[in-house]
């Protein structure tokens, strides 16, 4: 098993990063490794594809949203034996704590390579982080001048 998380601190209030994370279809826009998805009419579920590592997938996911405004997703169907996914969220001073973990069942080929996916990994969760934290913010930016504008 495979596990990799990060956390960042998201300078918006609580309630703005949770109403981006509600939002599945954004996933395409975060996550590196997803190119497409699309996401049930209830948004428990979503069928995505994209690249991991660079090998084309697809793959079948269930959603669960979490008290705290983050979600857990796991992969029903796909390449990997296991793939979960949790976002957490809680306000702090100052923003929003957002945490991000990532769990993989490798295939037994990729073995060899595993300190390398690692790290492959450790780079898009990175990535994923810095994405979520500029669009929760503009979001957030967004909301406030709707509120002025009213």
């Amino acid at each position: 098993m495979l596990n990799v998380n990060r956390r960042i601190l998201i300078s918006a209030p609580y309630e703005s990063v949770r109403t981006y994370l509600r939002d599945l279809s954004e996933i395409v826009h975060y996550e590196p490794k997803v190119d497409a998805i699309a996401v049930s009419a209830a948004g428990e579920s979503a069928e995505a594809s994209g690249h991991f590592f660079g090998m084309p997938w697809r793959g079948t996911f269930s959603f669960e949203f979490a008290p705290d405004g983050g979600y857990h997703g796991v992969m029903l169907s796909g390449p990997l034996k296991r793939m979960e996914c949790r976002m957490l969220i809680r306000p702090v001073n100052g923003g929003t704590m957002l945490e991000h973990d990532e769990e993989y069942d490798l295939p037994l080929f990729l073995a060899p390579l595993r300190p390398l996916v690692r790290r492959w990994l450790d780079k898009t969760l990175e990535t994923e982080l810095d994405v979520i934290k500029e669009r929760a913010e503009a979001l957030n930016r967004r909301i406030q001048l709707q509120v002025l504008d009213a």
